[in-house]
């Protein structure tokens, strides 16, 4: 029985490949008709080759460069076998890249539904915070005037380097006390909120991983400026006092940006927030 031939068109159908790309396998190359009519040029292919163009369509489905399809083709079964198990690993890295880009996503919009969440700007507010995973530095004797100076460059840094995604949230720990001068303000350590994994690999001895603990805090949030900074704190610490409860952390601070426009003056929100005793809880540092 004669083997049926089909023109480029019904094997594209057959296929589902398009004729554009059946044009270009065969000018590289890498899947040629089985017959060419002289009169007419026209591409006819066999029955046969479609089992060819499977294994085209399916490694290039996984995102295999044509130049390894080619190599490929040449595989016997065990070398193809081995060539698959590669392929198999890169999908997983792959997929392993794209989770960690979900996860980074997810933490950042964490933390900006935090930011329309807050209560009225410079009002007290009382909160059980779930544990958050960071990543610091020593702040060198950093004050809150000088916050975005070479030290908290180096934070920065360190998190660029791992993620694309980048982290738009920073904070600084200082200790609680009450304060009657900005001068008198100085950071131990500036953090980042961990986004993914990758993050935490790239911890070196500069660098600590550590956690705020959750809790129950005693929070303030507003816009920055010196005399808003200093003017919040004392409202904050003044709360506790009030209140009498018993501060068993340091302030944690964390500034964000308020907007992202090249166009406008650089303005950042600060939420400071310090950990609180429940009832029975010892009174100690984390």
């Amino acid at each position: 029985m004669k083997e049926k031939l089909y023109s480029i068109g019904e094997i594209s159908r057959l296929a589902n490949v398009s004729i554009k790309a059946l044009r270009y396998y065969d000018k590289i190359d890498l899947f040629k008709p089985a017959y060419i009519d002289p009169d007419t040029n026209y591409r006819y292919y066999r029955d046969s080759q479609l089992y060819h163009l499977d294994l085209i369509k399916s490694l290039k489905y996984i995102g295999t460069p044509l130049e390894e399809i080619r190599l490929a083709q040449e595989l016997d079964s065990e070398e193809l076998l081995t060539f698959l198990e590669k392929q198999e690993k890169q999908v997983r890295e792959k997929i392993d890249f794209l989770l960690n880009i979900e996860q980074s996503i997810t933490n950042v919009k964490k933390g900006m539904q935090r930011q329309l969440e807050y209560p009225s700007l410079g009002e007290v507010y009382v909160v059980e915070e779930e544990e958050v995973r960071i990543i610091r530095m020593e702040a060198e004797g950093m004050e809150p005037e000088s916050l975005f100076n070479a030290s908290y460059s180096k934070l920065k840094m360190l998190i660029e380097s791992t993620d694309g995604f980048t982290n738009t949230s920073y904070g600084a720990m200082f200790h609680f006390e009450h304060y009657a001068n900005l001068k008198d303000i100085s950071y131990m350590y500036l953090f980042s909120p961990v986004l993914s994994k990758n993050q935490i690999s790239a911890v070196t001895p500069d660098f600590e991983l550590t956690t705020i603990p959750k809790g129950k805090y005693i929070c303030i949030a507003f816009h920055f400026s010196p005399e808003n900074y200093l003017r919040n704190l004392q409202k904050l610490t003044k709360y506790v006092g009030d209140h009498q409860f018993q501060p068993i952390s340091d302030i944690f601070e964390f500034f964000i940006p308020i907007h992202y426009s090249p166009k406008k003056q650089e303005e950042f929100r600060v939420e400071m927030r310090v950990r609180v005793a429940e009832t029975g809880e010892e009174p100690k540092k984390n």
